[in-house]
């Protein structure tokens, strides 16, 4: 009976080790995707528009990241670990931790870019005020690492009020303690 209990303490210890590195990983996953993404952004400074905005909350992951993968040279426990945390992974969370963390180690420079993360509702509000049609919001879901393997999956999509909306499913690996992208999977536009 002690023995049994014993290899369930250590099984949960691991299971929350393993979660919490991962977890660990979504500031380095961020920071890769906001410097790819803002990089020919123009810092926002006074009297100039800001025309990328960062949404604050991570976005569940859905059947898509699956399909993404489907045809890609990937273990099928990575297809099983994917179905089986979307399923479950569905609390709330945001960046601005994450966000934080990337303001503290850099220079400044993304942080007079991003400015600051906003709801949709936040959103919403300053594209109907500015009046304008080339702002874009955004939206990156939660990274889903892969248990066996350093490479995650992380969908990011640009929501504007005009239509002429876009994604992409990044598959990302680690190398040398850095996320780097290394495809661009399922991009679409409207």
């Amino acid at each position: 009976m002690k023995r049994t209990n014993f290899k369930l303490i250590l099984l949960i210890v691991f299971f929350y080790q393993f979660s919490f590195a991962q977890e660990n990983q979504n500031p380095l996953v961020l920071q890769t995707i906001l410097e790819t993404y803002y990089k020919n952004e123009k810092p926002v400074y006074k009297g100039r528009s800001q025309l990328l905005y960062l949404y604050c909350n991570q976005a569940n992951n859905n059947e898509e990241l699956i399909e993404a993968i489907k045809d890609q040279k990937l273990p099928k426990d990575f297809f099983n670990e994917i179905r089986a945390k979307i399923n479950t992974d569905l609390a709330e969370r945001d960046w601005s931790n994450e966000l934080n963390y990337i303001y503290t180690l850099e220079k400044n420079t993304l942080k007079t870019k991003i400015n600051t993360c906003v709801t949709l509702e936040k959103y919403q509000e300053i594209s109907k005020k500015l009046n304008l049609n080339n702002q874009r919001l955004m939206i990156i879901s939660k990274p889903f690492y892969f248990s066996k393997k350093n490479i995650s999956l992380v969908k990011v999509v640009f929501f504007r009020n005009i239509e002429h909306n876009s994604g992409s499913i990044l598959l990302l690996e680690k190398i040398n303690e850095k996320w780097v992208i290394k495809e661009y999977l399922n991009s679409w536009s409207t």
